[in-house]
C-alpha cells in the first residue's frame, strides 16, 4: 500500500503531481489530508478517498474546463502532456477505487475517447452540446462560436451539429490524445454508450434516491420524529446542489456511491447537538431530541452552508 499525502486547500496541484508516476495506477494508495492549519486530519478510510477525488474534481471543472452541465477540457499553456496524463490517471484510479466518475465531462467526449469518432451520432453531439451551452445563452452561433456563414430554417441543423463537433471534439483533440490509452482501461465497464448514460444517471443524487436509501430503526417516538424531520427535510431539497451537498456530508462525495444509509440516533442536546455523519461506511448519527422541523433544519443548513469540512473521525 502507498500512503499519500495532499494538503486540503492545494489538492489539485498535490494530485497531479502525484499522478506524473505512472506506478501509482498498480498500487492501493491510503490518503492523509493536511488541514490549513498544516495539521493533519484525523480521517481515513474510503470516505476521506471519495472527498479527495470530489474536490479535486470541483476545483478541477473551474480551472481546467469548459461548458456548463457538460464540460470538455481545454489546452492551457501551463499544462503540457505529464500534466494531462497525470489528469486522466486520476480519472481512472478514482473510478477504479471508488466508482467515482466526474459526471460533468461531457459523455460524448467520453465515448470519443473509448470508441472512436465514428460513434458519435448527430443525436448525442446535439444532446451533448444542449448540455454545454448555458440556459440563457442568446445569439449562440453567430457571436459565441465564431459561425462564418449565414444560418437560416433549411441549414441551421447542420451548423449546429458542426459547432458542437469542434467545440466538444476538435478542441479538446490534444488532451484526448493524452488520455485515449489510459482511460481504455475502463473499457470493460462500459461496453456501449448506453453504459455510459446510465452510470451517469445512476451517480447523480435525486430526492428519491438519497430518500430509498435510508435504513433506520427507530424505537421511540423522538427517534420517530426525527427520521420523519430528516426524510422532510431532503424532501425539501430542491436543487441540485443542494443534493450535491447532502450526499457529500453523508458520504465524502457529491455522487451517489453508496446503496444505503444507515440512521442511527443519538441523546445529543444543548448546544452539542449536531447530525454527524461516517462517511466511510455512510452513517448519519441523528439527534432523537429535536422538538420541531425547524430545529433539525436549521442546524443541518448550517452544516451544509459550509463548504470546509475537515474529516475528523477515522
Amino acid at each position: 500500500k502507498r500512503i499519500i499525502q495532499v494538503h486540503r486547500l492545494n489538492i489539485k496541484k498535490d494530485l497531479i503531481d502525484l499522478f506524473r508516476d505512472p506506478l501509482i495506477m498498480s498500487q492501493d494508495i491510503e490518503i492523509i489530508v493536511i488541514d490549513a492549519r498544516g495539521v493533519e486530519e484525523v480521517g481515513r478510510g474510503a470516505g476521506l478517498l471519495r472527498d479527495v477525488f470530489s474536490l479535486f474534481w470541483k476545483e478541477t471543472y473551474d480551472s481546467l474546463f469548459v461548458g456548463e452541465n457538460e464540460r470538455v477540457p481545454f489546452v492551457r499553456h501551463d499544462y503540457q502532456r505529464d500534466e494531462w496524463v497525470a489528469v486522466g490517471r486520476i480519472l481512472v484510479k478514482g473510478y477504479l477505487t471508488c466508482q467515482y466518475l466526474p459526471v460533468l465531462l461531457s459523455q460524448t467526449f467520453l465515448a470519443c475517447l473509448f470508441w472512436g469518432e465514428s460513434v458519435v451520432t448527430s443525436a448525442m453531439l446535439t444532446q451533448s452540446f444542449r448540455n454545454y451551452i448555458s440556459v440563457d445563452e442568446k445569439c449562440l452561433i453567430d457571436n459565441n462560436y465564431d459561425c462564418r456563414i449565414m444560418v437560416n430554417s433549411e441549414n441551421i441543423i447542420q451548423v449546429i451539429e458542426e459547432i458542437a463537433h469542434k467545440e466538444l471534439l476538435q478542441k479538446p483533440q490534444y488532451i484526448a490524445d493524452c488520455w485515449k490509452d489510459i482511460v481504455s482501461t475502463l473499457l470493460p465497464s462500459f461496453p456501449d454508450f448506453a453504459a455510459i448514460s446510465k452510470r451517469y444517471e445512476l451517480l447523480i443524487p435525486s430526492t428519491s434516491k438519497i430518500l430509498s436509501c435510508l435504513e433506520a430503526n427507530p424505537e421511540s417516538d423522538g427517534e420517530r420524529d426525527g427520521l420523519k424531520f430528516l426524510k422532510r427535510y431532503i424532501k425539501g431539497l430542491d436543487t441540485p446542489q443542494k443534493l450535491s451537498k447532502f450526499v457529500r456530508f453523508i458520504s465524502g462525495s457529491e455522487l451517489m456511491l453508496f446503496d444505503a444509509v444507515q440512521v442511527n440516533f443519538t441523546n445529543l442536546s444543548g448546544l452539542g447537538r449536531r447530525p454527524i455523519a461516517h462517511t466511510c461506511n455512510t452513517v448519519l448519527e441523528l439527534s432523537s431530541t429535536y422538538q420541531s422541523f425547524p430545529e433539525l433544519r436549521e442546524e443541518f443548513s448550517a452544516i451544509l452552508a459550509s463548504d470546509y469540512w475537515e474529516m475528523d473521525i477515522v
